[in-house]
């Protein structure tokens, strides 16, 4: 089985077919109100390491800690419950992201991972 996982973010939402809404996952630590989709807890970054984070915006620290979170995670069993789905948080494609440290990890372990292009 070939596993394909998306990234994008919840504003993006608005592009998207209502077939492409149905596969959205928030990855993120709180959703947006209102915004109604399944999550996947174990990815968000922990309360500890985003408020670190926005205090002192050290991209570094962030990676390194977000790192050793998911360390703690079996990617198998992260890549075959991400399957087919949409993984949304806040921030733009081009902006720094826990989404693309995730998928660069998911990458690491041989899983095609690529940010939805639309």
């Amino acid at each position: 089985m070939i596993i394909v996982i998306y990234t994008s973010y919840f504003a993006k939402m608005r592009k998207m077919t209502p077939e492409q809404k149905a596969q959205c996952v928030s990855i993120a630590r709180f959703k947006p109100k209102g915004v109604e989709m399944p999550e996947y807890q174990k990815v968000a970054p922990a309360k500890e390491i985003l408020f670190q984070y926005k205090q002192d915006g050290d991209q570094e620290a962030y990676t390194v800690k977000y790192m050793k979170q998911l360390e703690g995670l079996n990617p198998n069993v992260v890549a075959k419950d991400l399957n087919g789905k949409i993984l949304c948080c806040y921030e733009k494609s081009s902006d720094f992201c826990h989404r693309h440290i995730l998928a660069e990890w998911l990458k690491e372990y041989g899983y095609k991972c690529k940010e939805l292009d639309i």
